[in-house]
């Protein structure tokens, strides 16, 4: 056995293992660069929600006044001017 030749091919071995683990190192760094910018997403989106519930709240509780406002007026009407029946 040739003791040059194992010592190369372990040298040899050692440079794709280091290629190896920078290439993974890459990867994870865009996997948690992609992550990072899905939570910003997300939290965006979930205070984008938020201000859209908050404002149909808002328009819900003014149907709600212009509605009892309408039923008032239609029953005063009522009372001026009685159905012809």
């Amino acid at each position: 056995m040739n003791f040059e030749e194992t010592i190369i091919r372990l040298h040899d071995t050692q440079a794709v293992m280091a290629d190896i683990q920078r290439q993974q190192a890459e990867v994870q760094q865009t996997q948690a660069r992609h992550l990072a910018q899905h939570e910003e997403r997300l939290s965006e989106q979930t205070e984008s929600m938020r201000v859209h519930q908050q404002r149909m709240d808002h328009i819900d509780m003014r149907l709600a006044q212009i509605t009892d406002k309408l039923d008032g007026l239609i029953g005063f009407q009522r009372g001026q001017f009685p159905d012809p029946k």
